[in-house]
């Protein structure tokens, strides 16, 4: 990969940090959480699926153990999003941009976990496994510490679904010779744009 490309993957894996710590933040604020819990969630969401990849995949140090800054820009957001009121989160506004940053965080930490295996030397299978991983773990871990049963073990629209197409949308870019920035914009819009259209027609698995 050339700069520009590495460039472009690392301003891609910052949004994805960004848009899953977002939606961390906004359930913890909708629970009524002190700055403590905001940032605790907000970690957990942006960070716990990659966790649970690197270790899964033995890949040491961790994600966000390399990369401290992010932990300090959101706890720089969080404080931020402390003095509005938990009303301000449950405005039907704020749960729209919210259900678009989560399809956002699913297609770029899917794209990203499933790369991330591949290069550590990951079959196919097991690339679009952490793929799913990856994009699907951080919000369970969101959900439950805020109380909530988690959308992806709910009969609800596509979620894990659109983790692992996209995942396989993206690697089998990959195994076609196409370069890993093309494949990863491929993969995560199509994640991102499957979630948003299977929340907008409730689309759901048969059984």
């Amino acid at each position: 990969m050339n700069f520009t490309q590495i460039n472009a993957l690392a301003l891609i894996e910052l949004l994805g940090v960004l848009a899953f710590a977002f939606t961390g933040i906004i359930e913890a604020r909708k629970k009524g959480m002190d700055i403590i819990g905001v940032y605790t969630v907000s970690m957990i969401t942006a960070f716990g699926g990659g966790t649970l990849r690197d270790m899964m995949i033995g890949q040491y140090p961790l994600y966000w153990v390399q990369h401290s800054a992010y932990a300090l820009m959101l706890l720089g957001f969080s404080i931020a999003a402390t003095p509005l009121p938990a009303k301000f989160y449950q405005n039907p506004k704020v749960t729209k941009i919210f259900v678009i940053l989560d399809a956002l965080g699913l297609g770029l930490f899917s794209t990203a976990g499933a790369s991330i295996a591949h290069h550590a030397g990951c079959d196919f299978y097991i690339s679009a496994l952490m793929g799913v991983v990856t994009g699907v773990f951080g919000g369970i871990m969101r959900d439950i510490i805020c109380n909530e049963i988690p959308n992806v073990f709910r009969r609800n629209e596509l979620y894990a679904t659109c983790a692992a197409l996209g995942s396989m949308v993206f690697l089998m870019c990959l195994y076609t010779g196409l370069n890993e920035l093309p494949a990863t914009l491929i993969g995560l819009t199509f994640t991102a744009v499957l979630r948003l259209v299977s929340v907008k027609y409730r689309v759901k698995l048969p059984i």
